[in-house]
């Protein structure tokens, strides 16, 4: 009896606790209720005003920096759109993206619709009906110029056209995607949108092209990597070839950098915007604590081109044997002309990346050829080159051909490549896409300059 007497004296509390609760909740919650709501409110009065007067005669309205959510299967660059608000509700939108439909993909294109401030559980800016630039990233039809590209629920490309506002400053203003919860960033515009975009097409030309696609991302003393940023959506990684760790992060480019898509970090150190710095040499973040810096090494290592040694920069020993090659050269073909001696790819038959000769193949010297000796180039180190050279090294079809009628050409052309064995501290012409550099001698080797 005792037993079942405490069990409704507990049940007695419980409802009576619950009762009261219920009864101060509802208060609170009428009472809240109206103050949140004219908080919305007057936040939307401020936000509207101040997308209205950025939009104002004198000024260039704004820079919408816009991410769709991406998803396990699909993974989108972030795009600039760029747009003008009224007080009317009309607002006009802007891009040259590569989504644009009605052949208009990649042209600077215009449209006008109209917008509308909700008050939701926060201010809302909504787009609410449809906009060529905008709405094809909320329709659930993919655009035809993204084939397979739609996702399997039938919701496009994930996108929003209803946007929460986060923050707003007087620098920017920050919303997140109602429905999918991408972060998208509202600036002024400094000047008119065509110049924004030609600048920006400069900066991102300079600084990722399909020909150096992998950057070292560092604090100094941890080391990841950003690749493929050219593409817009790129991994960040542990290493670039056959990555352990790795995740895919989006950016939009800038005129003077990038941003990506949320707030990430490298240690104890967070990123999210990136800047060239002064002397073009990398991209720093907002602190300067974290650098993206291209790996022009590696390019160097694995690049295609020739690239031609100065003769400025020859040893004695080094002039001595390219006069022999080129006097062997002659032997081998009287319209053989050396032009230069240099480190790349050779295209014939059985190509090799290493030493190559240049030469002209015809009296009128207007064709040139290439025959090319195998000459190991490694990334040591950041900003070191490693060259080796063996007695067994391979050559490529052009060379065997030569050497064939002429046996010293491949002794001494070996004997050049082991003049240039050693590590080099390497000082790029550029250091996004060098072009040639000077390669300072630290172990072995001998100082030399390509161009």
């Amino acid at each position: 009896m005792m037993k079942v007497k405490h069990i409704f004296h507990t049940l007695f509390v419980a409802v009576a606790v619950a009762t009261v609760c219920t009864a101060c909740t509802f208060e609170q919650e009428d009472f809240f209720d109206e103050s949140a709501s004219l908080r919305i409110t007057h936040l939307n009065e401020q936000l509207q005003q101040r997308l209205v007067s950025q939009s104002s005669d004198g000024n260039n309205g704004w820079v919408i920096q816009y991410f769709v959510a991406g998803t396990d299967d699909l993974d989108f660059e972030g795009f600039n759109l760029f747009g003008r608000f009224y007080d009317s509700g009309q607002v006009t939108l802007a891009s040259n993206h590569r989504f644009l439909r009605n052949g208009n993909a990649n042209k600077y294109t215009e449209a006008s619709s109209t917008y509308e401030m909700l008050s939701e559980e926060g201010p809302v800016l909504a787009f609410n009906t449809w906009n060529d630039v905008l709405t094809v990233f909320v329709d659930p039809v993919s655009p035809s110029s993204a084939p397979n590209t739609i996702v399997s629920d039938g919701e496009g490309m994930n996108g929003d056209h209803n946007l929460v506002l986060k923050s707003l400053e007087d620098d920017e203003i920050l919303f997140r995607g109602e429905r999918h919860s991408a972060e998208v960033r509202f600036i002024p515009c400094d000047r008119t949108w065509e110049e924004y975009i030609d600048a920006t097409a400069q900066l991102k030309s300079k600084i990722a092209t399909a020909a150096l696609t992998s950057y070292y991302v560092t604090n100094g003393v941890d080391t990841m990597y950003f690749s493929g940023l050219n593409r817009g959506s790129f991994l960040y990684c542990d290493r670039v070839d056959n990555p352990l760790v790795r995740k895919t992060l989006a950016c939009v480019f800038t005129p003077d950098g990038f941003r990506i898509n949320h707030v990430d970090s490298l240690g104890e150190y967070a990123f999210q915007t990136f800047t060239i710095d002064a002397d073009t040499t990398c991209l720093q973040n907002e602190d300067q604590s974290v650098k993206v810096i291209a790996c022009w090494d590696r390019y160097i290592a694995n690049h295609t081109a020739v690239w031609k040694m100065d003769p400025s920069s020859f040893t004695a020993e080094q002039q001595s044997l390219y006069d022999q090659i080129a006097e062997q050269l002659l032997k081998a073909n009287k319209n053989y002309v050396l032009e230069s001696i240099g480190i790349g790819k050779t295209s014939s038959g059985n190509a090799v990346n290493g030493l190559v000769l240049t030469f002209y193949s015809n009296a009128n010297k207007t064709r040139t050829n290439a025959a090319g000796l195998s000459l190991s180039i490694v990334c040591s180190a950041y900003g070191q080159i490693q060259l080796v050279s063996t007695p067994e090294d391979a050559y490529d079809n052009n060379m065997n051909a030569i050497s064939r009628n002429v046996p010293e050409i491949l002794a001494l052309t070996r004997q050049f490549a082991a003049t240039l064995s050693g590590t080099y501290d390497v000082v790029p012409d550029d250091y996004f896409l060098p072009t040639g550099g000077v390669f300072t001698a630290v172990n072995g080797g001998t100082t030399f300059k390509l161009n």
